[in-house]
This record gives structure tokens, C-alpha cells and sequence, in this order.
């Protein structure tokens, strides 16, 4: 099946049985905040450092996405990684880690690209 993707992609998550099971649950009530104060609160970029350095463990979790354009014959690939941070614990998260990108072009018996 090809998926045409018309904006970019600014991220994306794994849903878990048990996230699922608390979107299912009744909302709860939101405490209104001063609109101001919480702005004042908020970091000025979108960018989230970690506080220490993770080596890159043996096995990663991860997907294979196959994108298929109208605008190319052949289809591309992208793999995302993800790591898994405070596994076993209620703070458990799964995080990416690092990103493939490869395209289905095979080069001829000739030696040459298609």
C-alpha cells in the first residue's frame, strides 16, 4: 500500500496496551493555569538535551517504514531505533535513537545503477 506523506514529519509514537487501556479511561479535570505564568515558565526552545551520555546498547527496538512517492519509481525505506530508558520501572521510556534511510534502487549485473 503506498502512503503519500504531504507535510513533514515532526514525530511519532508507539501506543502500549496500557496507554491505550488510559485513553479508554474517563478524562481528567483540568486545573485552569494563568496563561502568563505558564509561558513564563516554559523553556524558549524545543530542544530536550539528556543530562548523561547513553552508549549504544547490542539489540534496539525498531520499525521499517516502506514510503512509496509518485514522484520516484522506487520506494524508499526508513528505519527508526528506538532505545528504552528506565526499563522495568514506572519510568519507563522508549525513545529514538537512531534513523536509516534507504531506497529500493538495486544496481545492475553490470555493475552500474539502474
Amino acid at each position: 500500500m503506498a502512503v503519500k506523506i504531504d507535510k513533514k514529519i515532526k514525530g511519532y509514537a508507539v501506543v502500549t496496551a496500557e496507554e491505550k487501556a488510559r485513553e479508554a479511561a474517563p478524562p481528567v479535570v483540568a486545573v485552569t493555569v494563568d496563561r502568563a505564568a505558564a509561558q513564563a515558565e516554559a523553556p524558549k526552545d524545543n530542544i530536550i538535551q539528556m543530562h548523561e551520555r547513553i552508549e549504544r546498547p547490542e539489540v534496539l527496538i525498531g520499525s521499517t517504514y516502506k514510503i512509496k512517492s509518485p514522484m520516484v519509481e522506487h520506494a524508499m525505506y526508513v528505519t527508526i531505533n528506538d532505545i528504552v530508558l528506565n526499563a522495568g520501572t514506572e519510568h519507563e521510556l522508549r525513545r529514538p535513537f537512531e534513523v536509516f534511510i534507504n531506497s529500493s534502487r538495486w544496481t545492475t549485473s553490470s555493475g552500474s545503477s539502474a
